[in-house]
């Protein structure tokens, strides 16, 4: 009765959080085919301990109880976590075409340029994304390749605030 639920929530924290199966099983000292039937629905019986043990390498505290509120959570941090990767795709290709051909590079850099700048004028978004970006983008092509390519832990923060957003427009 809890094993196809709980399937389904291991497997959403398991992609949420870039694990493969091979590294949660280990991490969970769990077989990597009970982690695997378990996710795909097919685990008629699981033992708590295995649970407990999935869960515990996730980080992740069960709930018993009414499922929809926790669904409607976990639907929404799942778009949210895509759009991310979504925005975090575009800015590393963008990384490569900055990095790979300066000519086509400095425009692109003079309009994001320009939309931090209309950010600062209007206040429109934070100073702190607005310092960012602007640091960011006083650098070389080559090195505003590099640091988007790795922006830390404020990296979600800045690729929601883009001032690349018009490129996929």
């Amino acid at each position: 009765m809890l094993a196809k639920p709980s399937g389904e929530v291991i497997r959403e924290h398991q992609v949420s959080k870039g694990l493969s199966q091979v590294q949660l099983a280990r991490n969970a000292s769990v077989s990597r085919t009970v982690l695997s039937r378990l996710e795909q629905g097919k685990a008629t019986a699981v033992q708590a301990d295995v649970l407990d043990r999935l869960f515990d390498a996730l980080g992740v505290q069960p709930s018993i109880g009414s499922a929809a509120p926790a669904d409607n959570r976990r639907r929404a941090r799942l778009e949210q976590q895509c759009k991310l990767e979504r925005a975090r795709s575009r800015h590393l290709r963008l990384a490569i075409e900055l990095a790979s051909d300066e000519n086509l590079a400095r425009p692109l850099v003079t309009k994001a340029k320009e939309r931090v700048e209309l950010w600062r004028q209007n206040k429109s978004c934070s100073p702190y994304y607005i310092d960012r970006w602007a640091k960011v983008l006083a650098q070389t092509p080559r090195d505003i390749a590099m640091d988007m390519a790795s922006f830390g832990e404020w990296e979600d923060a800045l690729l929601q605030n883009s001032p690349w957003s018009w490129v996929w427009t």
